[in-house]
């Protein structure tokens, strides 16, 4: 339909009719104004919808856009979208939705701030302005190595993997070795070592089976253990030997008999006494050297001793006298400092009439203790700011005190005497006896546990001896009898096995 018949439309026509007019309109082509943009005012054939505001052909009766009639002053067909607002509708009538909305977010944010403002301490100070400064340590004096601060004391922290032997052990043995044999070790559960003329013999804990020797390290007099290695003494030289592998790994040339050797805590630093020297050598055990010698004048010094810090140490020139011999009667305690040079030592020789056995030094350092064997005393040595060693008031023991050791758990120090027959066990910090212990023979040796636990006695007896374990916390005794006397007693690493030596008669037993 051309554009002259679509004018043609009577107004009365049915919507169907206009919409399949304003269509043919569509299809047939456009004159010059086809492109011409949507804005374009409208010619004497068209009109605008009042509805949709579309174009529409003039005269039509119902819009084909949108099917509303064209003319504005009849009704619409359909109700609007959005109807129209009542002509007399008040302001707040036609706004009362986002009031309300409004509303109720200011009622949901003035509940939020009353609950905030009637909450409980809501005007206590905030915990970071009250937060307590950490306290200072509780502990009065530094904790000593291996112990921790806990509500003001300091506890001794018992080391992983280590123990003690059980009240009923099994006893191997006795063993027979050979008559040249010094010494003895236990290396570890299976195995223990021999101190031989002909070199390091290593036999079996079960059998006594020699399983292999170590010839490197001839007459090899005492046994050390330092670490993961064994230190073999011999007249002029140490052995350093691995104890995985009994593997010779160096030698520590020396030039004089050792008499003791003594560990530190931190296992870095060894003092070895040269009592033919009149010197303490100090040793590196990192690479396992002698890094200084300090010399005592003309006094041969024999036993060791050294606290954690490895600052400050007391050697002494007692000894203990074999049977039928007599008993020394002087004595002199040498307190020096192991980290400095030899030249640099501070002389401080302090006389100790009663032939000084044995000696103890505090973890700490504040404080070293003198057995002497002759007098039946302890003598604590206290160290003064000027460098100088005080003797405080001597502690009185049981008869022919000969080895002092200490007991890292509750700072205790064990006293073995020899005539006493017993053990003392004393209060470093009260510097009190708290117990003592009593046997059927003498006391012949003793070795503490690394678990501080347990104490293991060599006992002599009429022609048999024995081994008495001490329960350091109830102090009850439990004495196993064996086949023969032993003079020693040394401990494996982790506390589990002992090795019991009878020098006499050349036997040794294991206990599991």
């Amino acid at each position: 339909m051309d554009h002259e018949t679509s004018s043609d439309i009577e107004p009365g026509s049915s919507a169907a009719d206009a919409r399949e007019a304003g269509l043919a309109a569509e299809a047939s082509p456009s004159p010059e104004w086809a492109d011409a943009p949507s804005t374009r005012p409208p010619s004497a054939s068209e009109a605008i919808c009042p509805v949709c505001l579309e174009r529409i052909t003039a005269g039509v009766a119902l819009c084909p856009e949108c099917g509303e009639p064209a003319d504005a002053s009849k009704k619409p067909v359909r109700a609007p979208s959005v109807p129209e607002a009542p002509p007399d509708a008040s302001w707040l009538s036609l706004h009362w939705r986002p009031l309300v909305t409004i509303g109720a977010i200011l009622g949901l944010i003035s509940t939020g701030a009353a609950l905030r403002y009637l909450a409980p301490h809501r005007f206590s100070p905030s915990r970071a302005a009250t937060a307590v400064a950490p306290p200072a340590p509780v502990c009065g004096a530094p904790c000593w190595s291996g112990e921790s601060c806990q509500l003001g004391r300091c506890v001794w922290q018992r080391p992983n993997n280590v123990g003690h032997l059980v009240d009923a052990p099994s006893i191997a043995g006795p063993f027979p070795l050979p008559k040249d044999a010094a010494d003895a070790l236990p290396l570890d559960r299976d195995r223990f070592a021999v101190a031989l003329s002909s070199g390091l013999e290593v036999r079996s804990s079960r059998t006594g089976e020699a399983l292999s020797l170590v010839t490197e390290a001839p007459h090899v007099r005492r046994l050390y253990r330092v670490g993961d290695v064994v230190y073999a003494t011999s007249p002029s030289r140490i052995y350093v030997i691995d104890a995985a592998t009994t593997r010779l790994l160096k030698t520590i040339e020396l030039g004089e008999a050792v008499g003791d050797v003594v560990v530190g805590a931190s296992g870095r630093r060894a003092l070895a006494s040269l009592p033919e020297a009149h010197a303490v050598a100090i040793l590196a055990t990192e690479y396992h050297a002698e890094i200084e010698r300090i010399q005592f004048g003309d006094d041969a010094v024999g036993p060791v001793a050294v606290d954690d810090s490895g600052t400050r140490a007391i050697t002494t020139t007692g000894q203990l006298p074999q049977p039928g011999q007599r008993e020394p009667s002087g004595g002199v305690a040498y307190p020096f400092d192991p980290s400095r040079l030899g030249s640099e030592q501070d002389r401080v020789r302090t006389s100790m009439v009663g032939n000084p056995a044995s000696a103890l030094m505090s973890p700490d350092g504040s404080a070293g203790f003198v057995a002497l064997r002759a007098e039946n005393t302890l003598v604590p040595l206290t160290w003064l700011p000027s460098g100088a060693v005080r003797q405080e008031a001597r502690i009185t023991t049981c008869r022919e005190p000969e080895q002092i050791e200490l007991v890292r758990s509750d700072r205790r120090a064990i006293v073995r005497c020899n005539e006493g027959r017993a053990i003392q066990v004393f209060d470093l910090a009260k510097r009190e006896l708290l117990r003592a212990v009593t046997f059927p023979g003498r006391a012949l040796d003793l070795a503490v546990a690394p678990d501080g636990a347990q104490v293991v006695v060599a006992l002599s007896g009429d022609g048999a001896g024995s081994v008495a374990l001490v329960d350091l916390k109830s102090y009850a005794a439990k004495v196993h009898p064996l086949g023969g006397e032993p003079t020693r007693i040394r401990l494996a690493p982790d506390g589990g096995s002992a090795l019991a030596l009878g020098d006499r008669a050349k036997v040794a037993w294991v206990l599991q």
